[in-house]
């Protein structure tokens, strides 16, 4: 599995709620993404993983959501691109799939 994040911080709460609105209805869980997790780390700024099946299908979405990272940055935000390879992906024994909301 493969992983790219952006740390973005926005200019202002009110775009950061609008921009994760967008997005959440837009791009997540598109183009090979299977797993959207989002951090909020403040007021305006948060992280946001998304988790692929190699690194080819990261770099294809990547490729598709390039306009919208491009527009996000237009409008004032600061935007950091984390990507790797996961070592390591659990969840506790006790969950099971069923329990999992999917968005898609």
């Amino acid at each position: 599995m493969y992983m790219r994040g952006a740390r973005v911080t926005f200019t202002n709460e009110m775009m950061k709620k609008s921009v994760v609105a967008f997005m959440s209805q837009t791009i997540d869980l598109t183009e090979g993404m299977i797993v959207s997790i989002r951090t909020h780390l403040s007021e305006n700024q948060i992280l946001h993983i998304m988790v692929f099946p190699d690194e080819q299908t990261a770099e294809g979405f990547a490729r598709a959501a390039k306009g919208y990272g491009e527009q996000i940055k237009e409008m004032g935000a600061k935007m950091e691109i984390l990507k790797g390879d996961i070592s390591h992906f659990g969840i506790a024994g006790d969950v099971t799939l069923d329990q999992l909301r999917f968005l898609g």
